[in-house]
């Protein structure tokens, strides 16, 4: 189970000379809706995606190849800052009104996937965005 605002899960890596697995999403065991969208994206070296939060939708992200610093701001604005990489997996939960971005520092590009708990509607996106200062310390 995942805590509010935000939370991380370490996930165990399966390795062998065929190749790695490793889970990403555990519905009933991590307590995780049924129902959403799941989608991959990429983030370029150097390049930010994010900045803004959601009211009602949750999101899980994985990093499955490079590195992701995700950002994090909560309402009473605490931030944090939180590595995912295909190295050493995990999963990172985002609850409702969590401001978050995830950047790039690395060389090559990050894939991402995500789990988000309801499905993307451009009618009504629940996307408000908010850019998370960090200062120099990335």
């Amino acid at each position: 189970m995942f805590r509010e605002p935000h939370d991380i899960l370490e996930m165990e890596l399966h390795s062998d000379e065929r190749g790695r697995l490793n889970e990403v999403l555990r519905h009933i065991d991590h307590g995780i809706p049924s129902g959403g969208q799941l989608y991959v994206f990429t983030i370029n070296p150097g390049f930010r995606r994010g900045d803004h939060y959601h009211t009602y939708k949750r999101e899980w992200f994985t990093c499955v190849s490079g590195e992701a610093i995700v950002l994090v701001e909560d309402k009473e604005g605490n931030k944090k800052k939180i590595l995912l990489s295909s190295e050493k997996p995990a999963v990172f939960y985002c609850g409702p009104y969590t401001s978050h971005a995830l950047i790039n520092k690395g060389d090559v590009e990050a894939v991402v996937v995500s789990y988000g708990s309801h499905q993307h509607d451009p009618d009504e996106p629940d996307t408000y965005a908010k850019f998370i200062e960090y200062g120099e310390d990335l």
